[in-house]
């Protein structure tokens, strides 16, 4: 959750630098909860005075507001409700306040609600920012030795939180897959990096590598001394990570068994005491990770497979086409020919991008120079293109390239024939509502895009059926489409697209051709 910023900006004295500080601490306080099994606050007072040493301070009565809110994963949230932007409770902010002013860790107790709350004023370079509160039942002789543990974790963070040396500025930014959680396994190491605790999921992580009995009592790095490679050079980042001597991330493999590490060192009075280290076995999801990019892979090869059989059957068609003496022939066979090789560039672009998305721009622009290289003989044609495509989902590609392959092919063939002239191609996006379900929920696309293709050269013939085709409404007869292009077009943008497009005249001269089509994702 971001921190509003509109309560400290009206304050010059905090800095930018002191703001990326807070929205570093919300980035990582995730850990915090978890380990200390309770709800964690930020809070700030609603007014300020200031006055003496500290330039900052809130003023007499002032409610403390929640400014961010986090709850824990690995425990019952504290609170039901969403305390962001909600003042707190008189006799919380009373404590809240006197917080603000210790440069210690203050702890509450309310014996009545059950309640304790532990907090730490957060400090940048001597100004007060905000409060740090943990809220948690109150009760520890209810909790194991490995709740202690967490929570004993927990206030290290806290103080660390105080002194600014948690979290660490400058450290690497968490893998996207894989980041270990405090659920999946904490070690606490002390200052001589020995193991001094082990939660059962670290055990149960660690002996997927190592024996667990040479890792209590020893370092990680002589305890897992089997699992690292042999004969290579150990990486110095997981050596680090494994000692507890840097705050980094690090994976270590074996065979198929993957683990992660995450390492936070503890300090006391900027003096390393411990380290807490997360881990987390990543087996599966690297083995999973591993077959999606075979799949990925085998989708490549595929289409590449497919380009080159359409270019060979391309090929075929235009030494069939050289080998005939009738015109018509001729030309029907060079139109196939432009119709399989604007598939073959589909499949090309999907072997480059098969995640399910194309950028179009990028494949258009060679659609439309080799539609007009083949189709203009003889006369100078010029095309442009204005606006983007941008990212077309992967099923929607292949009859979309289709559609632009007639009409484009149409506009250069009879449109300019023999004189040549100008074709401009404009494409937009738009976000249009989204049609309301029969159950009351959005239904139907949020996003649609437009492609005009327009040409200055001899328009529509006469008898052509001017007018809008769309998938949701009925076509008038007199608009059915006669030729085998604008047939192929009236059944992709309809059947396929599920759009619309119209034909209409150009003003002074020319045809205009509008596509509209609604961006689904891919199909499920």
């Amino acid at each position: 959750m971001l921190l509003p910023l509109t309560a400290l900006q009206e304050h010059p004295e905090v800095s930018e630098q002191a703001r990326e500080h807070l929205h570093l601490l919300l980035g990582e306080w995730q850990i915090l909860a978890d380990l200390g099994m309770g709800d964690v606050l930020l809070t700030v007072p609603e007014r300020y005075t200031a006055g003496g040493a500290e330039p900052r301070r809130p003023a007499v009565g002032a409610p403390m507001v929640v400014m961010a809110h986090t709850r824990p994963g690995t425990a019952q949230t504290f609170y039901a409700d969403d305390l962001l932007e909600r003042e707190v409770e008189e006799s919380l902010g009373d404590f809240l306040r006197e917080a603000w002013g210790n440069h210690s860790l203050s702890v509450y107790r309310d014996r009545v609600a059950q309640t304790q709350v532990f907090a730490v004023p957060v400090t940048w370079q001597g100004i007060t920012l905000a409060v740090l509160s943990l809220h948690a039942e109150l009760g520890e002789d209810r909790l194991s030795s490995m709740d202690l543990t967490y929570r004993d974790c927990a206030m290290d963070l806290m103080k660390m939180a105080q002194a600014c040396d948690w979290p660490a500025s400058g450290v690497p930014t968490a893998p996207g897959r894989g980041a270990p959680r405090v659920g999946d396994g904490v070690m606490c190491l002390s200052a001589d990096d020995s193991v001094r605790f082990m939660s059962p999921n670290a055990v149960s992580a660690l002996n997927r590598v190592s024996s667990v009995s040479k890792v209590m009592g020893k370092t990680l790095t002589d305890g897992l001394a089997s699992a690292l490679p042999v004969g290579q050079q150990v990486d110095e980042g997981l050596m680090g990570v494994l000692r507890g001597r840097m705050a980094d991330y690090a994976e270590l493999r074996r065979g198929r068994t993957a683990i992660t590490f995450r390492s936070i060192p503890v300090k006391v009075d900027g003096e390393r005491t411990g380290a807490i280290v997360l881990c987390r076995d990543v087996s599966e999801l690297r083995r999973r990770e591993r077959e999606l990019s075979s799949k990925d892979a085998t989708i490549r090869e595929t289409h590449h497979r497919v380009k080159n059989s359409l270019q060979t059957v391309a090929a075929l068609l235009r030494m069939q086409g050289r080998r005939s003496d009738s015109e018509d022939e001729r030309r029907g066979l060079v139109q196939a020919m432009g119709r399989v090789e604007t598939v073959a560039m589909v499949h090309d672009a999907l072997s480059e991008m098969p995640e399910g998305a194309v950028d179009f721009d990028t494949y258009f622009a060679r659609q439309l120079r080799a539609i007009v290289d083949l189709a203009a003989t003889g006369s100078r044609v010029n095309a442009a293109m204005e606006g983007k495509f941008g990212e077309i989902p992967g099923h929607m590609v292949t009859p979309l390239a289709l559609v632009l392959n007639e009409v484009l092919t149409n506009a250069v063939e009879h449109g300019l024939a023999g004189h040549g002239g100008n074709i401009t191609v404009t494409a937009r996006r738009h976000m249009v509502e989204p049609t309301p379900a029969t159950d009351g929920s959005a239904a139907g696309p949020a996003e649609e895009l437009v492609v005009v293709v327009a040409d200055d050269g001899a328009g529509l013939p006469k008898d052509f059926p001017v007018g809008r085709w769309a998938a949701d409404e009925r076509m008038d007869p007199e608009l059915k489409p006669r030729g085998l292009g604008s047939r192929i077009v009236r059944n992709l943008v309809l059947g396929e697209l599920d759009g619309s497009i119209t034909w209409a005249r150009g003003e002074k001269s020319g045809t205009v051709v509008e596509t509209t089509v609604p961006l689904y994702e891919d199909p499920v």
